[in-house]
C-alpha cells in the first residue's frame, strides 16, 4: 500500500484543460496543453497531450485556467516537482501565490470534484 505524505486534500476537477507556458533558462517561450488530473492548495497535477521533448525541471512554467463556472481566467506559476511519466507532471505553486489567491480557483474546482481524504 502506497502512504500518502501530501499535507493537503486532492480534489480532481473533471473537463479542466490548461494552457501551459514555459519559460526555458535559455530564454523564449514554448506553450503545450494539458488537463489537470488533481490540484490542492499546494500544487497541481496535469497530463500534457504531448510529451515536453526537453528537459524543463529549472524552468518556471505559467499555468493559464479559465475558471468553470465563471469563465474567470486564472494564471498559476510554478516549477515541476514531480515527473510522473513523459506526459504527467506535478508542478508546485510559487511561493508568491497565497492560499488567499488560490481560494476562488479551489471553490470553483470543489464544485467540479471528487474528494480524497488523506
Amino acid at each position: 500500500m502506497i502512504q500518502e505524505n501530501r499535507l493537503r486534500k486532492r480534489f480532481y476537477p473533471e473537463g479542466l484543460a490548461a494552457h501551459i507556458i514555459i519559460n526555458p533558462p535559455l530564454g523564449g517561450e514554448i506553450t503545450i496543453e494539458g488537463q489537470v488530473i488533481d490540484m490542492s492548495y499546494g500544487g497541481i497535477k496535469i497530463k500534457l497531450k504531448e510529451p515536453f521533448g526537453y528537459a524543463v525541471e529549472e524552468a518556471e512554467l505559467n499555468i493559464q485556467l479559465v475558471l468553470p463556472e465563471s469563465g474567470v481566467p486564472v494564471s498559476i506559476r510554478g516549477r515541476i516537482k514531480h515527473i510522473i511519466n513523459r506526459e504527467e507532471y506535478g508542478l508546485k505553486y510559487s511561493e508568491r501565490h497565497t492560499e488567499f489567491e488560490l481560494d476562488d480557483l479551489m471553490f470553483e474546482c470543489v464544485k467540479l470534484a471528487h474528494q480524497v481524504s488523506e
